[in-house]
């Protein structure tokens, strides 16, 4: 059994039944729900063709950017989230380059780097800068996150 965080940009990758691709049709349409598959792993993350997406394949996290421009992320095991602040940088340039990923390209993180024994999921939260206004300090930003289940 997995749990689905309420985003707006989840979707189903592997499932085991057809009611899964239901309840996960429920979950972009009203924001949150449980999910249940026969099939085991039931791995959550966004179809092939999202912006961008993220997959455990045995030891590795691999996040794909699936746009025409960079994306950054940052990556937490789900359940330190309540825990800890954080914020992304504010500008293209002042991003660590381990975060920028560019279009068209993917990269893979060790998952005993990011995880500890009990984590049942990671969420990876990704970003991407809008053209900047006259007179704005920084870009806009449009901020969005994946949950993966792991194996």
């Amino acid at each position: 059994m997995c749990q689905v965080k309420s985003t707006k940009n989840i979707y189903i990758k592997e499932v085991g039944s057809i009611v899964c691709v239901l309840l996960a049709i429920a979950t972009v349409l009203i924001g949150g729900c449980s999910i249940v598959g026969e099939k085991e792993p039931v791995i959550i993350s966004p179809y092939e063709s999202a912006p961008v997406t993220a997959s455990v394949d045995g030891k590795s996290l691999i996040v794909t950017n699936n746009k025409s421009k960079p994306v950054y992320i940052r990556v937490f095991p789900t359940d330190i989230l309540p825990a800890i602040e954080w914020a992304p940088c504010i500008a293209p340039e002042t991003c660590p380059v381990d975060q920028a990923i560019e279009p068209g390209t993917g990269k893979q993180y060790k998952v005993n780097d990011i995880i500890r024994e009990e984590t049942e999921s990671i969420t990876v939260f990704w970003w991407h800068y809008l053209e900047k206004r006259p007179g704005a300090s920084v870009p806009p930003m449009e901020l969005d996150e994946i949950l993966v289940r792991l194996p």
